[in-house]
Protein backbone atom coordinates (compact mmCIF):
# COMPACT_ATOMS: atom_id res chain seq x y z
CA UNK A 1 0.00 0.00 0.00
CA UNK A 2 2.79 2.45 0.73
CA UNK A 3 4.12 2.40 -2.85
CA UNK A 4 0.95 3.65 -4.52
CA UNK A 5 1.58 5.85 -7.55
CA UNK A 6 -0.20 8.81 -5.91
CA UNK A 7 2.22 8.61 -2.94
CA UNK A 8 5.35 8.83 -5.09
CA UNK A 9 7.32 12.07 -5.24
CA UNK A 10 10.00 13.16 -7.66
CA UNK A 11 13.69 13.35 -6.87
CA UNK A 12 16.95 13.55 -8.82
CA UNK A 13 19.99 11.34 -8.16
CA UNK A 14 23.55 10.95 -9.44
CA UNK A 15 25.55 7.76 -8.91
CA UNK A 16 29.30 7.62 -8.20
CA UNK A 17 31.18 7.05 -11.46
CA UNK A 18 34.75 6.75 -10.20
CA UNK A 19 37.35 9.33 -9.26
CA UNK A 20 39.96 11.57 -10.83
CA UNK A 21 43.34 12.58 -9.37
CA UNK A 22 43.72 16.15 -8.10
CA UNK A 23 46.68 17.95 -9.65
CA UNK A 24 48.51 21.01 -8.30
CA UNK A 25 49.17 24.19 -10.32
CA UNK A 26 52.22 22.54 -11.96
CA UNK A 27 50.38 19.40 -13.03
CA UNK A 28 51.86 17.19 -10.32
CA UNK A 29 49.71 14.55 -8.65
CA UNK A 30 48.77 15.56 -5.08
CA UNK A 31 47.83 11.94 -4.20
CA UNK A 32 44.27 13.13 -3.49
CA UNK A 33 41.25 12.13 -5.55
CA UNK A 34 37.97 13.84 -6.40
CA UNK A 35 34.77 11.83 -6.78
CA UNK A 36 33.10 11.89 -10.20
CA UNK A 37 29.32 11.47 -10.49
CA UNK A 38 26.99 10.60 -13.37
CA UNK A 39 24.58 13.14 -14.81
CA UNK A 40 21.50 13.59 -12.57
CA UNK A 41 18.59 11.25 -13.38
CA UNK A 42 14.93 11.59 -12.37
CA UNK A 43 13.18 9.05 -10.13
CA UNK A 44 9.72 8.83 -8.59
CA UNK A 45 9.57 7.02 -5.25
CA UNK A 46 7.88 7.14 -1.87
CA UNK A 47 9.83 9.65 0.26
CA UNK A 48 9.08 9.90 3.98
CA UNK A 49 8.33 13.16 5.74
CA UNK A 50 11.09 12.44 8.27
CA UNK A 51 12.87 9.50 9.89
CA UNK A 52 10.36 7.35 11.73
CA UNK A 53 10.76 4.69 14.39
CA UNK A 54 10.25 1.83 11.90
CA UNK A 55 13.16 3.04 9.78
CA UNK A 56 15.42 3.42 12.83
CA UNK A 57 15.10 -0.29 13.54
CA UNK A 58 15.97 -1.18 9.95
CA UNK A 59 19.19 0.86 9.79
CA UNK A 60 20.20 0.76 13.44
CA UNK A 61 20.40 3.54 15.96
CA UNK A 62 23.87 4.76 14.90
CA UNK A 63 22.97 5.75 11.31
CA UNK A 64 22.26 9.46 10.99
CA UNK A 65 19.68 10.29 8.35
CA UNK A 66 16.82 12.67 7.70
CA UNK A 67 14.45 10.86 5.33
CA UNK A 68 13.80 7.42 3.92
CA UNK A 69 12.93 6.43 0.37
CA UNK A 70 10.90 3.28 -0.32
CA UNK A 71 11.47 1.61 -3.69
CA UNK A 72 9.34 -1.39 -4.69
CA UNK A 73 10.74 -4.12 -6.91
CA UNK A 74 13.90 -6.16 -7.16
CA UNK A 75 16.30 -3.51 -8.47
CA UNK A 76 17.44 -0.36 -6.68
CA UNK A 77 19.21 2.39 -8.63
CA UNK A 78 20.30 4.21 -5.46
CA UNK A 79 23.55 3.09 -3.83
CA UNK A 80 25.49 4.36 -0.83
CA UNK A 81 27.19 7.65 -1.67
CA UNK A 82 24.71 8.75 -4.37
CA UNK A 83 23.92 12.45 -4.50
CA UNK A 84 20.19 13.23 -4.20
CA UNK A 85 18.18 16.38 -4.94
CA UNK A 86 14.77 16.39 -3.26
CA UNK A 87 12.36 19.34 -3.60
CA UNK A 88 14.86 21.08 -5.89
CA UNK A 89 16.36 20.73 -9.37
CA UNK A 90 20.08 20.06 -9.83
CA UNK A 91 22.23 22.88 -11.24
CA UNK A 92 24.34 22.48 -14.40
CA UNK A 93 27.43 21.44 -12.42
CA UNK A 94 25.43 18.92 -10.35
CA UNK A 95 27.15 19.85 -7.09
CA UNK A 96 24.24 21.47 -5.22
CA UNK A 97 22.66 18.28 -3.85
CA UNK A 98 20.78 18.52 -0.57
CA UNK A 99 20.92 14.80 0.40
CA UNK A 100 23.30 11.88 0.12
CA UNK A 101 22.43 8.17 0.41
CA UNK A 102 23.62 6.91 3.81
CA UNK A 103 22.40 3.28 3.76
CA UNK A 104 20.39 0.88 1.61
CA UNK A 105 18.39 -1.99 3.14
CA UNK A 106 16.82 -4.64 0.95
CA UNK A 107 13.88 -6.93 1.61
CA UNK A 108 11.85 -9.46 -0.32
CA UNK A 109 9.52 -6.82 -1.77
CA UNK A 110 11.76 -3.79 -2.23
CA UNK A 111 14.36 -1.45 -0.81
CA UNK A 112 14.47 1.16 1.92
CA UNK A 113 17.06 3.91 1.43
CA UNK A 114 18.25 6.27 4.20
CA UNK A 115 19.02 9.85 3.07
CA UNK A 116 21.29 12.13 5.11
CA UNK A 117 20.82 15.89 4.68
CA UNK A 118 23.89 17.76 3.41
CA UNK A 119 24.75 21.22 4.73
CA UNK A 120 25.29 23.92 2.08
CA UNK A 121 28.87 24.52 0.93
CA UNK A 122 29.39 28.05 1.81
Amino acid sequence: MRDLIRNKRGLWYATPAGSTPILDEYGNDTLEVEAVFSSPLYLRANVSANAGQEAVEVFGSQTEYSRTVSIAGNECVLTEGCRVWFNKEPNAAGDDNNYVVAKVADSKNGFLVALREVTPHG
